[in-house]
């Protein structure tokens, strides 16, 4: 079953538009998961129905993943969330044009020429620009860990636990689909 589909804009009845909307857990708000989020959003503007209710964990502070700011709270990355973002002095090694939106240019951005290579805060600038367009970043729930993903044969619906790191409270919610947008780099690897 896909995640949603975009009705065509003919006006005639199907069983779809009995269809109730998806709930859905993302985990993660780094590339993957901001662009999911632009893309739903723009789909909302544009008028498609039966659209994933969509609630986005994030366990950092902000979004943008390991192309993220390292906090001033901790510079030693002693946080979890923080021990696998890059370095504030790297430059990409890929060229921006293999990573640029078709709707949104560097040059637009910038409202200049910039290099093929660029630094890491550029980057984020960019990623975090065109993709908290129009508010859709706005319901994402920062500071909260995801601690457990468990499947429900029974109600065919996924049970996440969440930890709310700024209070210490813990919840849980159903869903029917969940994403994971964290990466593979969701979780450092430490070399024994």
């Amino acid at each position: 079953m896909p995640l949603f589909k975009i009705k065509s804009s003919k006006k005639t009845k199907s069983k779809e538009e009995n269809v109730q909307a998806l709930d859905v857990a993302l985990i993660g708000c780094g590339p993957a998961g901001m662009m999911f989020l632009h893309a739903l959003n723009k789909s909302r503007k544009a008028g498609h129905e039966n659209l994933p209710n969509v609630t986005c964990y994030e366990r950092a502070g902000a979004a943008g993943g390991i192309w993220r700011d390292v906090p001033d709270d901790d510079k030693g990355r002693k946080k979890p969330e923080n021990t696998t973002v890059m370095y504030d002095d790297l430059w990409s090694n890929t060229p921006k044009e293999t990573m640029e939106f078709y709707d949104y240019t560097f040059d637009d951005h910038f409202k200049k020429e910039t290099p093929s290579f660029l630094p890491r805060k550029d980057i984020l600038e960019y990623l975090l620009a065109r993709n908290s367009v129009d508010g859709a970043l706005d319901g994402v729930k920062f500071n909260h860990t995801v601690q457990n993903v468990q499947y429900d044969e029974n109600s065919k619906k996924f049970s996440v636990a969440v930890r709310d790191d700024s209070t210490g409270t813990e919840s849980s919610g159903m869903f029917d689909r969940v994403i994971w947008a964290a990466g593979m780099h969701g979780a450092a690897e430490k070399p024994e």
